[in-house]
C-alpha cells in the first residue's frame, strides 16, 4: 500500500495532514504563489491535464530532463489512452516516445513548421506506395510506358546514334544500316500498338443499314417499324467486324413472334454461328428455348435445344451478350449467364441477324467491342494512322 500523505504540488515533500487542509496542497503560501505564477508565465506551452499533472508530481522527472518544458503528447489530444508502466515513467523527454497497448506510438507536439511538413512529407509517399501496390497490372504498365509513348509520339521519330570511330569510307554505310534496323524496329513497334488497340462498333439502324451486307435486298427484305426498330430478314452481316477474332457482342432486341435469330463468326454466308431464342409455348409468360447450330459451307449441323434458364414474358427486350475468346464462347441474357460452349472451326469473323419464315424480331441497337479495356484505349489513342493492323484493315 501507498502512502497516504499528501506532497507539495511544487516541491513534492509530504505534508501533514493539517498543512494540506489549510494550504490545498502546498507546504506554504510561497510555494502555491510560485507555482500559480510558473503556469502562467509560459503562453505559448499548451496545456497540461489534472491527470498527468499529477502523474508528474507523484513520478518526479530526472535531473536531466527538469529543465525541459512538459508538452501534452499527440495521442491525449487525439483521445488515445494508454497505461504508463513505471520502468518508461522516466520523465518528460521519455512520455513522447511511448508505446500504448494498441501499437500506436505516441509523438510530442511540434515545436516547428519543420517537423509536421516531414511527416506530411512521409504520409503521403507511405500512401502513394500503398495505392501502387494496390493498381491493376494494366494500369501499372500504362503508367511505366506512357512517358516513353508520350516522347515517341512527340518527336515522331527515334534519335539516331551518332558513329565516330569508324572509318570515313565505312560511317555512310553503317549509318544508312542503322536507321534501317531502327525504322524497322520503330515499325514493329507501331504494329503492337495497332494490335492491342482497342474496337469498338454501333450501330442503332437510325441512318439506314449501309453498313449491312446481304445476299438479298435488304430495302425490300429488311424494315423499320412505326418507333425506329429494325425488323430483321435474310442474313445480313455488319460489314465493320468481318474480319474480327475475338469480341463481345451485344445487341438489344425484342422477340415478337416464333424466334428471334442472330450470327457471329460470320466468315461468309455459308460459314457461320446461328443462335437463336425460340418460343416453344406462347403466352404470357412463354417458355423459350435456345438453339444453336453451325453452319459449314452452307449446310447447318446438329441443332443444341435447351430451356432458357430465366423466367421471361411475352413483350420482354431481351439484351443479349456474346462473348467470343479463341474456341470458347459464351452467352448471356439480361446479364446471366444462359449458355456456354467451345467450337474450334470458326476461328474469326464478324456478326449479323435473321429471321426465317414465319418468324418475327425487333432490333434497336447492336454493338461489337475488342480489347475495350484501359490499355486498349490508351494504343487506340496513340495508334498511328495508316499502319496496317493485324487484320489488313487500315487503323
Amino acid at each position: 500500500m501507498g502512502s497516504s500523505l499528501m506532497r507539495c504540488r511544487y516541491c513534492n515533500i509530504e505534508l501533514a495532514p493539517s498543512r494540506s487542509l489549510v494550504d490545498g496542497e502546498f507546504c506554504c503560501d510561497a510555494h502555491r504563489q510560485e507555482f500559480r505564477g510558473k503556469a502562467t508565465s509560459e503562453p505559448g506551452t499548451p496545456p497540461v491535464s489534472p491527470a498527468l499533472q499529477m502523474l508528474r508530481l507523484r513520478f518526479p522527472p530526472l535531473a536531466n530532463a527538469a529543465a525541459e518544458p512538459f508538452h501534452q503528447p499527440e495521442s491525449e489530444a487525439r483521445g488515445i489512452e494508454f497505461e504508463q508502466t513505471p520502468d518508461i515513467l522516466k520523465g518528460e523527454s521519455e512520455l513522447s516516445g511511448m508505446p500504448t497497448e494498441s501499437g500506436v506510438e505516441t509523438e510530442s507536439t511540434p515545436q516547428a513548421g519543420g517537423s509536421q511538413s516531414g511527416r506530411e512529407t512521409a504520409a503521403s509517399w507511405r500512401w502513394l506506395k500503398a495505392a501502387w501496390r494496390g493498381a491493376p497490372r494494366d494500369l501499372k504498365l500504362v503508367s511505366v510506358l506512357l512517358p516513353v509513348l508520350l516522347v515517341v509520339g512527340i518527336t515522331g521519330t527515334v534519335p539516331k546514334v551518332p558513329i565516330q570511330q569508324l572509318a570515313p569510307q565505312n560511317l555512310d554505310r553503317v549509318q544508312s544500316q542503322l536507321q534501317k534496323v531502327v525504322e524497322l524496329q520503330w515499325k514493329n513497334v507501331n504494329r503492337s500498338i495497332s494490335d492491342r488497340a482497342a474496337v469498338a462498333y454501333a450501330d442503332d439502324f437510325r441512318s439506314g443499314l449501309d453498313a449491312w451486307v446481304s445476299r438479298s435486298n435488304l430495302t425490300a427484305s429488311w424494315s423499320y417499324d412505326v418507333a425506329g426498330f429494325v425488323r430483321p430478314g435474310p442474313l445480313a452481316i455488319f460489314k465493320p467486324t468481318v474480319d474480327l477474332t475475338d469480341y463481345r457482342f451485344e445487341f438489344l432486341g425484342e422477340l415478337q413472334q416464333k424466334a428471334m435469330g442472330w450470327a457471329f463468326r460470320v466468315q461468309d454466308f455459308k460459314n457461320y454461328y446461328a443462335m437463336k431464342f425460340v418460343v416453344v409455348k406462347p403466352g404470357p409468360l412463354p417458355l423459350v428455348h435456345i438453339v444453336r447450330y453451325a453452319v459449314i459451307d452452307g449446310k447447318e449441323g446438329p441443332h443444341v435445344d435447351k430451356p432458357l434458364p430465366m423466367t421471361v414474358r411475352a413483350d420482354m427486350m431481351y439484351r443479349i451478350q456474346v462473348n467470343a475468346h479463341g474456341g470458347d464462347f459464351t452467352i448471356m441474357a439480361q446479364d446471366q449467364v444462359v449458355d456456354f460452349w467451345s467450337d474450334n472451326r470458326l476461328r474469326h469473323g464478324g456478326v449479323g441477324f435473321f429471321s426465317n419464315r414465319g418468324e418475327r424480331a425487333l432490333l434497336r441497337w447492336v454493338e461489337v467491342s475488342h480489347q475495350y479495356d484501359a490499355l486498349g484505349r490508351l494504343c487506340a489513342y496513340l495508334a498511328p494512322y495508316g499502319i496496317e493492323g493485324r487484320n489488313g484493315n487500315m487503323n
